[in-house]
C-alpha cells in the first residue's frame, strides 16, 4: 500500500539529517519530503531482488531487512541487516541502471519512505546540499563493507559472534538467529551450540 507522508510520523534522525547535519530550511526540506511515497511492506515481504535494476531508493522509517545474495549451492549469505534511519537501495544498480546482485526481505512489517531514481537526481540538482549525503554515505557504506570483509577473512566464527554481540546487541531481539548465523558465515546449529558453551 502506498499513501502520502505525515511528517509527524517520519523518524526525527532523517529531520536531523538533512536539517540538522546539512541545513536545509524549512521550505527545502517540505519540498524534498514531497518526491516520497510511505510503502507498507510485511515481514517476509520482497522489496528487491537479484537482476532487478534500482530504479528508487527506500529510507526505513520503522521496521528492518536483510539484504542477502545466493551462492552456486543455493545457500544465502547475509550481507547485512537494515533498520531504522537505514537506507535500501542496490547502489551500484542504481548508479550504473545494470541489474542488481542483492536480495532484500523485510524481516518485521515495515514502513519505508521510497523515491524514484529520477526524482534523487532532480533534487540533487535544485538542493545542492544533497551531494553531502551521498558522499558521507558511501564513504560509511564503503568503510563498514571493508571492515566486515575483513572480519569475516581473519576472525574466528566466535570473534565474530562476540563482536556482534558486543556492538549490535540490539540485532539480537529483532532478527532469527537463523538470519545471524547466515550473517556470520556458520551453520544455525554451531551458532546455538556457541551460546549455550559461552552462557556457562
Amino acid at each position: 500500500m502506498d499513501s502520502k507522508i505525515n511528517k509527524r510520523e517520519i523518524d526525527k534522525r532523517l529531520t536531523e539529517l538533512f536539517m540538522g547535519a546539512f541545513g536545509f530550511d524549512e521550505a527545502e526540506y517540505d519540498y524534498f519530503l514531497s518526491h516520497f511515497t510511505r510503502k507498507l511492506l510485511k515481514k517476509k515481504e520482497i522489496y528487491s531482488t537479484t537482476g532487478s535494476i534500482a530504479n528508487s531508493k527506500a529510507y526505513v522509517n520503522k521496521g528492518c531487512a536483510r539484504t542477502f545474495v545466493i551462492d552456486e549451492a543455493g545457500n544465502e549469505k547475509i550481507l547485512y541487516f537494515s533498520f531504522e534511519d537505514f537506507w535500501l537501495c542496490d547502489f551500484e544498480s542504481f548508479s550504473t541502471g545494470l541489474p542488481g546482485k542483492h536480495n532484500v526481505e523485510m524481516l518485521e512489517d515495515s514502513e519505508l519512505l521510497i523515491i524514484s531514481k529520477n526524482d534523487w537526481t532532480k533534487l540533487e540538482k535544485e538542493i545542492p546540499k544533497m551531494n553531502q549525503w551521498y558522499i558521507r554515505k558511501v564513504a560509511r557504506s564503503a568503510g563498514a563493507m571493508l571492515n566486515r570483509l575483513a572480519e569475516v577473512k581473519i576472525d574466528s566464527p566466535e570473534e565474530r559472534y562476540l563482536n556482534l554481540l558486543k556492538t549490535k546487541p540490539y540485532i539480537f531481539q529483532r532478527i532469527p538467529l537463523k538470519h545471524i548465523a547466515a550473517f556470520l558465515d556458520i551453520q544455525p546449529q554451531s551458532l546455538s551450540r556457541m551460546r549455550k558453551r559461552l552462557l556457562k
